[in-house]
């Protein structure tokens, strides 16, 4: 009867350790697969709207440890990008934000630097830069288009 007992809790300590290990495992591959979709660099079929500075700005963004995922775009004069932090430090988006366009303002001398921690701002760069990358956006729309999100920073709410 005690041998019984015995049998019955290891396979449960068995099953527990191995569920365990696996669970272990997904969450390591699901946070490294986070980090590839993290940034999504934009080359655009026309050297009209090149997009490397903000390539740039997102990889350079994204090597702070509070920064998740950033998205962004530039015209010839802006350059415009929003970022998601970490929840922890979400108490500290304006001095993340502040922190965050001082060094990209040394690093991008020529360019009016806009970064936002708004998730209004982070969806309408996402789709800006989906536009950029599936469609040719003209410089001119592109121009248009990061007036448009700028004025939305603008807003308080």
């Amino acid at each position: 009867m005690l041998v019984r007992g015995f049998n019955h809790y290891f396979l449960i300590c068995v099953f527990l350790l191995f569920s365990s290990a696996v669970t272990i495992g997904c969450q390591d591959q699901n946070a490294a697969e986070g980090q590839s979709g993290a940034v999504r660099n934009v080359s655009t079929k026309d050297g009209k709207t090149d997009q490397s500075v903000a390539n740039q700005a997102k990889k350079r963004l994204l090597k702070k440890e509070e920064v998740t995922e950033v998205r962004g775009a530039n015209s010839k004069k802006d350059l415009v990008l929003a970022v998601q932090v970490e929840h922890m430090d979400r108490f500290r988006l304006k001095d993340i934000e502040k922190k965050s366009k001082e060094q990209l303002k040394k690093e991008f001398p020529g360019y009016s630097i806009e970064i936002s921690t708004d998730q209004k701002i982070f969806w309408e760069l996402d789709k800006l830069e989906k536009q950029l990358q599936h469609k040719n956006v003209s410089s001119k729309k592109l121009n248009k288009k990061l007036n448009k999100i700028k004025q939305l920073m603008k807003e308080k709410p």
